[in-house]
């Protein structure tokens, strides 16, 4: 069933803001050239890497600050997290769902403790899920996030899979008028 409403709210969402994609697109490639679309590998469902879509928001740059990389145009995308739309074409790849554990890069995914990475991989990632829902603006540890990835998992029930999609926006809309930084992670 998660599956069948991730494609169906996948689709709507993208008919909706279709012409939203465009406007995007089109102010990355006038303001800051190509590529539009920043790919990233990714560790998704059993361990499965995928590449997870993104706008991009930085520039190639030698310098190894994010903050000094990241473009204007970029800071506004990452701050509203539009920069996270192109990742509802990793749903319909079967990647991603809309709920469930963030998708992390190898590196930082093997941070994690081997049982703790063995059960977030049960599920396929989200692009929301419990922790993001709980995020309260302060910077977090690693292990309070896998921590309440691991929660979602243990109780995986459609129920909290419309729960969690649900306070998206909200938070979405609080993050970006609450938090200063101008990199939401």
């Amino acid at each position: 069933m998660k599956r069948f409403f991730d494609i169906l709210i996948t689709l709507l969402f993208l008919t909706s803001i279709s012409p939203l994609l465009i406007i995007i697109s089109s102010l990355i490639l006038f303001i800051d050239g190509r590529p539009i679309i920043y790919k990233q590998v990714r560790v998704g469902l059993k361990g499965r890497k995928f590449k997870m879509l993104k706008f991009r928001t930085m520039i190639n740059s030698s310098n190894k600050d994010d903050k000094l990389r990241l473009t204007k145009l970029g800071k506004i995308l990452r701050r509203t997290s539009l920069d996270e739309l192109p990742q509802f074409f990793n749903i319909l790849k079967k990647d991603m769902s809309i709920v469930g554990p963030r998708p992390l890069p190898e590196k930082i995914e093997k941070k994690i403790n081997k049982v703790f990475r063995s059960q977030r991989r049960k599920v396929l990632p989200g692009i929301t899920g419990l922790s993001q829902v709980n995020y309260t603006g302060r910077k977090r540890q690693l292990v309070d996030k896998v921590r309440l990835d691991i929660k979602f998992v243990n109780n995986y029930t459609l129920k909290n899979y419309f729960k969690i999609v649900l306070k998206t926006p909200l938070i979405i809309l609080t993050r970006t008028f609450k938090n200063k930084s101008s990199i939401i992670n």
